[in-house]
């Protein structure tokens, strides 16, 4: 179990080094299975093997959930 204070201040560490990795799409905190824990979360273009094993070395740390989301596109300014 990771308290939301000790994930942000893993993605403040590691988050620029995350998204230099290959496919790693973006970065971000949310919480996780019980009531005062939380997840790094690394959203992914393809979740292969080198992409999680990338993100392991990078993180070094257990409380890391990775999405496989696809290519993230800019949104179109609204009228």
């Amino acid at each position: 179990m990771a308290k939301k204070t000790e994930v942000t201040r893993l993605k403040q560490r590691v988050s620029r080094r995350l998204l230099k990795l290959p496919g790693v799409q973006g970065v971000g905190v949310e919480r996780g299975d019980g009531k005062d824990d939380y997840v790094l979360v690394v959203h992914v273009e393809d979740d292969d093997d080198s992409t999680r094993d990338a993100v392991k070395q990078t993180t070094d740390a257990d409380a890391v959930r990775i999405v496989k989301g696809g290519k993230f596109r800019k949104q179109e300014k609204s009228p």
